[in-house]
């Protein structure tokens, strides 16, 4: 397995073995291993720090260690190859969900308890008003014999959910992304009121967005209407397959292949219409999209100021209209891709060979 990764560089957060922007996929490194020891789960992307987590429920890390957002203790300020946060710091379990704030790290183990570390003065680390530190333990919310099943973190606030369809969360909810009241809050706090039971949350800057089954349709914003996020979706989202949020706009892809986004579009963020297409996944950046048709290339529309739409932008620094195509197979012919990932202007792509 290959990973590859193109963006926004500053603090080594791609993993490439250096703190340059690129707009061309480079090679990831790997600390400490000749190659991924496990297939990749999910890449979530902060501000300036990454997170890689396998299969196997081992993480790496990669960016900007500040504040301990990295979970590692490390003698500079940033690392500029992934390196294994080692599983002493969850209590040697496995971790089954992660997520990234601008400055903080979230992480969910297989036996449901919840780790915070790195910076936050809205209550991002869920930890009351403890403001930044290496790996907190939180008393545990889930309720005895349920399941912790989604995670989803922006900006500065957090979203889980329960496998009895319970949200809970944490962090800046001034914008009543967190329900009501309306405010900080320092610790993991029931979001009251659900008119459904929930599988699926996936946050923006100002939001979260709240998903029910997808044979019954039912969906909530829950936030600010910036961009009209709130009074332009649609009156019910069945048969989703995937769900993504940028920091202001929102994304569905359905089984059908209907293809539906809105929100914020000054960069393009919408993209062209993809019904002709035929896509198979979709995901989020702060202001890009990166998606898969059928394909097997990986298209990038949105803004792509740092890179991370690869190099076909205008002056702007967007990707408006036809979308860029950064990777196919004849890059790479004895590989297929096997998933995407976008982050903070950060953009991966790994790949298996056939």
């Amino acid at each position: 397995m290959r990973l590859y990764g193109f963006g926004s560089n500053a603090s080594g957060q791609l993993g490439i073995g250096d703190t340059e922007d690129t707009s061309l996929p480079q090679l990831c490194q790997l600390a400490g291993y000749q190659e991924w020891p496990s297939p990749i789960k999910s890449i979530k992307a902060g501000g300036n720090h990454t997170l890689v987590l396998l299969e196997s429920g081992q993480l790496f890390v990669s960016g900007c260690t500040k504040d301990g957002r990295a979970g590692l203790a490390t003698s500079t300020d940033s690392i500029t190859t992934f390196s294994e946060i080692p599983a002493s710091a969850f209590d040697d379990s496995k971790v089954k969900l992660c997520s990234a704030l601008w400055e903080a790290s979230v992480i969910v183990t297989n036996d449901n308890h919840v780790y915070t570390f790195g910076f936050g003065s809205k209550g991002e680390l869920g930890s009351g008003n403890m403001v930044k530190g290496l790996t907190r333990k939180l008393e545990r919310f889930c309720p005895e014999g349920e399941r912790i099943v989604d995670l989803s973190s922006s900006i500065s606030h957090t979203v889980i959910v329960l496998s009895n369809g319970e949200v809970c969360g944490w962090g800046n909810g001034r914008k009543g992304q967190l329900g009501a009241p309306a405010e900080v809050v320092w610790q993991p706090r029931k979001i009251q009121g659900l008119p459904f039971k929930v599988v699926r949350a996936v946050c923006g800057r100002e939001f979260s967005y709240l998903v029910g089954t997808p044979e019954h349709g039912r969906h909530m914003i829950l936030g600010s209407d910036k961009w009209k996020i709130r009074s332009e979706a649609p009156s019910s989202k069945s048969g989703w397959a995937h769900v993504a949020a940028s920091w202001s706009s929102l994304f569905s892809l359905c089984t059908s292949g209907e293809f539906h986004a809105w929100g914020r579009n000054d960069h393009g963020q919408l993209g062209p219409d993809k019904q002709q297409i035929g896509l198979l996944h979709v995901v989020a950046g702060s202001e890009h999209v990166m998606a898969l048709p059928e394909s097997g290339a990986v298209i990038v529309w949105g803004w792509g100021e740092h890179g991370n739409c690869g190099p076909g932008i205008d002056a702007q620094g967007d990707v408006k209209g036809p979308s860029n195509e950064i990777y196919s197979s004849h890059f790479e012919p004895s590989h297929k891709v096997m998933g995407i990932a976008a982050g903070c202007a950060t953009s991966f792509v790994w790949t298996e060979e056939n």
